[in-house]
């Protein structure tokens, strides 16, 4: 459906539920979400997890799995949809600001003013070590490479991950974040020193409408 939160791309929706899960997890006390439906929403994503990853393996894959794994997808996206109308949505503790809705992938309420469309602007991105264990992630503006934000951009999405190659493009990047802010720091462990870690960011409106992707910079642990 046009606008949908839920991505359609099997790699964009596996950030997007990986994401979203760990981020109600985190959060599902304080946001007023009780424990069965935590589980249920848990049980799910870990059941379609597994059964997608024998989809994904030529050794395990069969069409019996493939078929799984599309009906267990289909019944994760139902219960990411039944949090979301039956927690989130009406937020009646009131603690689920609008920076968190746009953190778990959500739109804004349709209420919140928006003078623009998706951002257009492709943000340049600058990655220093600011410490040991430590980068600090610097989103620059385009057109003046400085860090003020562009006039169709809210916030900025942070797109990051640890060991492996260089993914193919920044949608294949395994964890995300929202922030206001146009720099953010990233701690890693000891043990994390001289592995890689790719980065890429993404201006975001009000909304959550997301514009074009930076280019992935790719560096070690310091």
């Amino acid at each position: 459906m046009p606008g949908d939160y839920v991505p359609t791309t099997l790699a964009a929706y596996r950030r997007f539920v990986d994401h979203f899960v760990a981020l109600v997890i985190q959060k599902a006390t304080a946001w007023g979400i009780p424990d069965a439906a935590k589980t249920r929403l848990t049980d799910g994503h870990t059941e379609w997890t597994a059964v997608r990853d024998e989809a994904d393996n030529p050794e395990t894959r069969t069409s019996i799995v493939v078929e799984k794994a599309r009906r267990l997808q289909k019944e994760n996206t139902a219960n990411i949809r039944w949090v979301v109308n039956t927690y989130i949505n009406p937020n009646v503790t009131g603690a689920i600001t609008a920076e968190d809705r746009l953190d778990l992938g959500l739109h804004a309420k349709d209420t919140t003013p928006t003078r623009h469309p998706a951002p257009t602007s492709r943000p340049n991105v600058e990655v220093e070590p600011s410490g040991k264990f430590q980068h600090k992630v610097t989103v620059l503006n385009p057109v003046t490479n400085k860090k003020e934000k562009p006039a169709d951009a809210y916030g900025v999405r942070y797109a990051w991950q640890f060991d492996g190659i260089t993914p193919a493009s920044p949608e294949d990047l395994s964890k995300t974040k929202f922030k206001r802010s146009t720099q953010e720091k990233f701690n890693w462990d000891p043990s994390d020193q001289g592995k890689p870690v790719h980065y890429a960011v993404a201006y975001e409106n009000a909304k959550g409408q997301q514009g074009p992707w930076s280019a992935i910079v790719s560096t070690v642990v310091p």
